[in-house]
């Protein structure tokens, strides 16, 4: 039992768990509305949205790896339900529970802090497309990796629409266009390092993909278009780093701490891909993103 637990927190995927998590709180950070300041959201809404991505994240990788278990024993054989140390009925009434607790979180979070019923809405849509993108849009080339980035972006989504500011003051609330200004540049960092990850990904499984009969872009660009375009990706990432503080969203900190950290990333990322060594790839890729939000933590 003990063991068959321990797998299924494997399969949860914990680290995306965590990276979920700490997006979410440095999206409130970034709009100043986290509970320790002065009309941030209460403490209990987010714990409940933490508790409400780590479920949600949690049902949709072990969904998918029930779905995707053909493929699995080619490209994954380590994984559990390939190894046998979980079930596929286990791993099944483990999904439909967190599935469950996806929107029981998002409906307490509606109840106790009477916000329209934002966070439950949210939750309700996020489980629909985890659900579709498992079923089918991870069967339509380049459309599944952009639907991963985009669910990659969904921490500061919910920050961009959940409502903050005091509740006795409508004046006091943050205006929608100016979240846009504050939280555009990590989710535009976020969506783009993802598709370019999800692609290398793609690139490293291309051989178990083939012999499964699933259609990815790089095989039906070919690998080497499918290389360029994930290398373009993040050097287009690194171009518009200077953006948001033209724009006066950040300070030239910003700047600096990202060139300084983002730069001999994507130079390793774009030689370790022309190796073909797309795992360490997309490691780094999944590193870089992590840093750049390190970065909007410590320049605001």
């Amino acid at each position: 039992m003990h063991a068959m637990l321990l797998a299924l927190f494997k399969m949860s995927r914990p680290v995306n768990i965590v990276i979920a998590m700490v997006t979410l709180v440095i999206g409130y950070y970034l709009l100043s509305a986290l509970p320790t300041t002065a009309g941030g959201i209460e403490w209990i809404s987010l714990i409940l949205q933490a508790l409400g991505f780590a479920f949600a994240i949690a049902f949709a990788n072990i969904q998918n790896d029930i779905w995707d278990l053909d493929s699995d024993r080619l490209n994954r054989p380590e994984r559990p339900l390939v190894s046998g140390k979980v079930s596929v009925a286990a791993a099944r009434r483990a999904w439909i529970i967190l599935l469950v607790l996806t929107v029981t979180a998002g409906l307490a979070d509606s109840l106790m802090t009477k916000t329209n019923f934002t966070a439950c809405i949210f939750f309700v849509l996020l489980s629909a497309l985890l659900v579709a993108y498992n079923k089918w849009l991870k069967h339509i080339p380049l459309l599944k990796n952009m639907t991963v980035a985009f669910l990659c972006a969904t921490p500061l989504i919910l920050c961009l629409f959940y409502p903050t500011g005091l509740k006795e003051s409508i004046e006091s609330t943050l205006g929608i266009s100016n979240k846009i200004g504050l939280l555009y540049p990590a989710m535009l960092f976020a969506i783009l390092l993802t598709t370019a990850r999800e692609i290398y990904k793609d690139l490293e499984d291309e051989t178990g993909d083939l012999k499964a009969g699933i259609m990815t872009f790089p095989l039906i660009a070919g690998a080497p278009t499918a290389r360029r375009l994930a290398g373009l990706i993040c050097l287009f990432t690194w171009a518009i780093l200077p953006l948001p503080v033209a724009q006066g969203y950040y300070p030239m900190l910003f700047l600096i701490i990202t060139g300084i950290a983002f730069t001999p990333a994507v130079i390793a990322i774009l030689v370790f891909a022309n190796k073909r060594n797309y795992r360490n790839a997309q490691k780094l890729v999944k590193i870089a993103m992590f840093a750049g939000l390190i970065a909007l933590v410590v320049s605001c």
